[in-house]
């Protein structure tokens, strides 16, 4: 473990300098320097060349970069370009807010979400376990900003119970931003609890330990929760890492003092050498709990912590292994006695064998991995059983499948009733049956109406101001009410439709074209192209998606291409590492090596045989990316680093509200909803696909 924890901290080494390569490089691409930032104080060409000869900007890029690097080796992050302040202080003096808040939220996401998980598995199919998927669904799709902004409204404007933001008043300025951060936690820790959960409380073990007498909260608690925490820890620690590295949001709202909306303030100076410092240290942040939550695997299971152990010693055990000698003659007696005794036609027969040497194989193959001791009589009397049941039911289904074949005089309406469907008749018929994706099938198709609505809505009708209807509450002539200047906010909503969709789909769109593209190559190739593109994509995902998008638009520019780019390029990675996942099961089977055996290219054999094959989890991923690019879109509009203020957009429209919200919060709420129902639909439209895509969900 100790040779595992080593390789990844020097794995640091090469991701800190491909970050900071990237980071910097952006950045003096960008637009504007912290010179134009502070020239209002340099009004002479004299001051404002004095200020340039003192941050190297008449030095060539590769020199800056090397300067700074050559201070980074030291442990010097540099000196503030706008504030003359050293990053690292400021850093190290703001790191302690974020921690604050980040492990406030841990503990309440881990104290709400794993009990609710819990009791919405052990009640599934109930008005509990309904509940909790509602609620799991909601805090997935609601905006973490428009949270903030209605917790501001209610507890703090209306109620006058709690602060709005800063840091003045001890643990109650924590309250508000430690819930909002910790909302989507709660979902998705929940829902991962009771997933999982569902799996853990089918096993034998726990009716072996029910008919023993064990109370049934220690059955919970210790023998199922035990066996379920890793998918619970992956999703907890998860949150946990974006938490410190992405707190940006949240500290905007409730104006927190810590790193994340420290590199906010850096980005919108120009201020390249604290912008830097702050990417490269959340980086840090990031990768190292992510090592963490890796450590924490193996303390909670023991089989995970078996494979640290030396590869010397796992050969030596494996040295000697043994097979079990009984397993595959007592499964091949099966299929023979049914054949003998006539149950089982020729075709059948044939069918059966073929199925059932593969299973012997793949047993074979598993004792051989296994150690000398493990295999015990026990374990091949074991394995001899499931062979036969495995036997018994290919014999049923080639019997059944050849009497239906070979029946020449059944009827046709008894083959239409057996007759397979195809995968596409499958998935829509699995999606047919289930109410929620049904619903968020029907949403979708709305919000393509009020997509199209928005095409014949003119852009001088979005701007008309109206002076006599500012601040109109929500009416039938106004139905969403008027903003300040009097423009009626349904038009405005509609009209910013057009926008999101577009977001979601170009991202998602970006992101497979360039992930699947890489995962590709990475999985069929293997190798060192392999590792070339994962390393490259590692490092791209380990930094933080909204500062990533922040930058990206900054160099960029505003508008909406660019933010389909900045987003798109934190989705990349994702479908770059689950295209790699899909090739790699798929890559080796028969009909590849058929394709290769015939001469077909490399090329034409990833995209036509083996792409085609591996699709399910794609498909599951987009739809999940939509919803998640649908709100950091939003959020970079909120910020200031989306679409310019004058376009519509949803997400700012929020932040052109925030400041009447106390007198008209209706400017603000439906603009969010309809952020909330569009990724709640993406939601329900993924979660659907991911059941009529499971094999085990199927029934």
């Amino acid at each position: 473990m100790i040779r595992y924890i080593i390789k990844r901290i020097i794995w640091l080494i090469p991701c800190i300098i491909a970050v900071s390569l990237i980071v910097f490089t952006l950045m003096e691409f960008a637009p504007g320097t912290v010179v134009d930032v502070m020239i209002n104080d340099a009004p002479t060409e004299e001051a404002r060349q004095e200020l340039i000869a003192r941050y190297n900007l008449d030095k060539p890029m590769i020199y800056r970069y090397g300067l700074y690097m050559f201070r980074l080796i030291q442990g010097d992050l540099g000196v503030s370009d706008q504030t003359q302040v050293s990053v690292w202080n400021t850093f190290i003096s703001r790191l302690p807010n974020t921690l604050i808040l980040a492990f406030s939220a841990l503990i309440i996401g881990a104290v709400v979400s794993i009990p609710l998980g819990i009791a919405a598995a052990r009640k599934a199919r109930t008005i509990i376990d309904n509940s909790v998927t509602v609620i799991a669904l909601i805090g997935m799709s609601m905006p973490v900003f428009w949270l903030g902004l209605l917790l501001i409204l209610l507890f703090s404007l209306r109620l006058g119970w709690l602060p709005s933001g800063t840091f003045d008043h001890g643990i109650r300025s924590l309250i508000l931003p430690a819930f909002c951060s910790s909302l989507q936690m709660i979902a998705n820790s929940a829902r991962q609890t009771r997933s999982n959960m569902l799996e853990v409380l089918k096993a034998d073990y726990l009716r072996t330990a029910r008919a023993k007498g064990v109370p049934e909260e220690t059955v919970i608690r210790k023998h199922a929760l035990g066996n379920a925490l890793i998918p619970i820890i992956t999703a907890i620690g998860t949150s946990l890492s974006f938490q410190l590295a992405g707190s940006v949001v949240v500290e905007s709202v409730f104006t927190w003092p810590g790193i994340g909306r420290m590199a906010a303030e850096a980005v919108k100076a120009r201020d390249v050498t604290t912008t830097t410092g702050v990417v490269i240290m959340t980086t840090i942040l990031f990768v190292l709990l992510q090592l963490a939550v890796d450590l924490l695997y193996a303390y909670f299971d023991p089989r995970i912590k078996a494979q640290y152990v030396n590869r010397s010693r796992k050969k030596k055990k494996s040295s000697g292994s043994v097979k079990a000698p009984g397993a595959p003659a007592a499964a091949i007696t099966v299929v023979e006695r049914e054949r003998e005794s006539g149950q089982l036609p020729r075709k059948a027969f044939e069918t059966a064998s073929e199925h059932l040497q593969s299973a012997v194989t793949g047993a074979e193959a598993a004792m051989q991995v296994a150690a000398p001791e493990a295999v015990t009589d026990n374990a091949k009397k074991f394995v001899t059983r499931d062979i036969e049941k495995t036997a018994f039911r290919l014999a049923g289904a080639a019997d059944s499948q050849s009497r239906l074949t070979d029946d020449r005089g059944e009827s046709k309406s008894g083959v239409a009733k057996y007759k397979k469907r195809s995968q596409i008749g499958e998935i829509f018929h699995s999606l047919r049956k289930n109410k929620g994706a049904m619903v968020g099938l029907v949403i979708f198709g709305l919000l393509l109406v009020t997509f199209i609505c928005s095409l014949f809505i003119s852009w001088e009708s979005i701007n008309a101001i109206n002076a006599k209807a500012r601040f109109s509450p929500p009416s039938l002539q106004h139905p969403f009410g008027a903003d300040n200047f009097g423009r009626d906010m349904f038009m405005r909503v509609v009209y910013g439709s057009r926008y999101t969709l577009a977001i979601g789909f170009g991202v998602v769109a970006f992101g497979m074209i360039f992930g699947i593209t890489a995962g590709s190559f990475a999985g069929y190739y293997g190798g060192k192209t392999e590792d070339i593109i994962m390393r490259c994509s590692d490092v791209i995902a380990s930094i933080p998606s909204m500062l990533m998008g922040m930058v990206v638009v900054t160099v960029l520019g505003q508008n909406l291409q660019n933010l389909i780019i900045a987003v798109g390029i934190t989705t990349t990675p994702v479908f770059c590492r689950m295209t790699r996942a899909s090739i790699i099961t798929v890559k080796n089977n028969e009909f590849v090596e058929a394709a290769r055996a015939i001469g077909l290219s490399n090329i034409r054999i990833i995209f036509n045989q083996v792409l085609p094959n591996g699709l399910a989890p794609i498909i599951v991923t987009m739809t999940a990316q939509l919803g998640i690019s649908v709100i950091v879109a939003a959020s970079l509009s909120y910020l200031g680093f989306g679409v310019p203020v004058v376009q519509p957009e949803w997400g700012v429209l929020i932040s052109g509200a925030k400041d009447f919200s106390r007198n008209a919060p209706y400017l603000m709420t439906f603009p969010g909803l309809f952020i909330m129902i569009t990724v709640l639909a993406f939601n329900l439209l993924g979660d659907g696909l991911r059941d009529a895509l499971d094999p085990k969900l199927k029934r």
